[in-house]
């Protein structure tokens, strides 16, 4: 059994190496360090000092490009998306929205310097964190539109399919939008392992074909990927903790296992309401009893200090994720 939590939302190392020492006694065997565009510009030794600390430790240090151009899940916002419009996705309605392309040239390069920067921390694995197409229910999205419409969507798919990318989300726009993610993760892959980064991937649980990642069995074959998972965080997604985390968690195996690969769930650590908090270890235990055994939460303390996705009881949430992690460590001796 592998324990991981994602760190954010601190740059202070004294007040990390506290931090650390309450992850180490809770079982951690990893840390998941976002490293936002904020942090490769403002905070690039500071995050260093932190891996350092991770790793002298005895933890495993991984590295996530949190919100970089908001094409991966995070917080953070993109000041390559503020000052680069013209790599802006372009949507249906024919105007642009905050967020970069996956088939943008420029992009894809300053992805390679954030690989650059990323592997130089001496983080070990890249953990690419919810590669996606807009999301119109995101923050700032527009009803009823998608995208990308850009000018280089629409030369590569005329490419692909011979004729004009329509206005209509088809099904040929999905395919190409599953297409154009998979590349994108492609290259990205190859450019860590090429700074010796190993490769974690994490995809949306939603099986929506708008956001590109619907297809978990093909991205799950991108090389040279050695970790896949999803973060079905059932109290967001208003499911049941039952149905939605034993779904994602038997699918997640299944296809890893296919494909030669460790299987990693996420546990929601985030947003969970008054009275619900005994949910948390009962979705570890339903990670472990579909065969998972690399479990991560998203984040520390219960994320007490994002104030907008703060639980009902950060203190109470933050016990029963310990007593989770203890769990996961019982049902795996």
């Amino acid at each position: 059994m592998k324990l991981g939590c994602s760190y954010f939302g601190n740059r202070i190392l004294k007040h990390y190496l506290e931090d650390l020492e309450e992850l180490r006694e809770m079982g951690c065997d990893y840390v998941v360090h976002t490293y936002s565009e904020n942090d490769m510009v403002f905070c690039h030794a500071a995050v260093a000092d932190m891996v350092a600390a991770t790793k002298e430790a005895g933890l495993e240090a991984w590295i996530d490009p949190w919100g970089v151009g908001k094409v991966f899940g995070g917080e953070s916002f993109s000041n390559f998306v503020m000052q680069n419009v013209e790599a802006m996705q372009v949507l249906s309605d024919d105007r642009p929205t905050g967020a970069a392309c996956p088939n943008n040239p420029k992009f894809r390069a300053f992805m390679q310097e954030w690989i650059q920067a990323a592997a130089s921390t001496g983080a070990q694995v890249a953990f690419w964190d919810e590669p996606h197409f807009y999301i119109p229910t995101w923050m700032g999205g527009r009803p009823n539109t998608w995208g990308c419409r850009c000018a280089h969507c629409k030369r590569l798919f005329e490419e692909r399919f011979g004729k004009a990318m329509p206005y209509e989300e088809t099904d040929e726009v999905r395919t190409f939008k599953e297409a154009s993610v998979e590349e994108f993760l492609r290259e990205l892959a190859a450019g860590a392992a090429a700074k010796g980064l190993r490769n974690a991937l994490c995809v949306l649980p939603p099986r929506d074909s708008a956001h590109g990642t619907a297809n978990w069995q093909r991205l799950a074959q991108v090389k040279p990927l050695e970790i896949f998972g999803t973060d079905p965080y059932w109290y967001a997604a208003k499911r049941s903790v039952e149905e939605y985390v034993r779904s994602a968690s038997r699918e997640v195996v299944e296809i890893a296992r296919r494909n030669g690969l460790e299987p990693q769930i996420w546990l929601q650590g985030f947003g969970i309401p008054a009275g619900r908090e005994d949910e948390l270890v009962r979705a570890v235990e339903i990670m472990c009893e579909e065969g998972v055994a690399n479990i991560a939460v998203w984040g520390i303390y219960a994320c007490e200090h994002l104030s907008w996705i703060r639980p009902a009881n950060p203190k109470l949430a933050w016990e029963r994720i310990k007593q989770a992690f203890r769990r996961a460590q019982e049902l795996s001796a």
